[in-house]
């Protein structure tokens, strides 16, 4: 298995990842993520350090664009 490649249709989430996920994608910063979730930046990048880990990922652009593949598929699996 590659890094970052999903196990079957399984990513490795928790619903505050998923939220912070959601906001990175948009192209906000841990800062400005932190300050919309009421938390510190520290929690913010220790969410998605705890992402990366679990899903065999390296940094941000990594977790990102594995999260909308991820996301993508999900939603049209949903679909049918």
């Amino acid at each position: 298995m590659h890094r970052g490649e999903q196990r079957g249709n399984y990513v490795r989430v928790t619903p505050r990842q998923r939220e912070i996920l959601k906001l990175s994608s948009t192209g906000l910063t841990e800062k400005e993520i932190a300050q919309q979730l009421g938390v510190s930046p520290a929690t913010v990048r220790t969410h998605l350090e705890r992402f990366y880990k679990s899903n065999g990922l390296r940094n941000k652009a990594e977790a990102i664009a594995f999260w909308l593949r991820a996301d993508s598929k999900r939603r049209s699996s949903r679909r049918r």
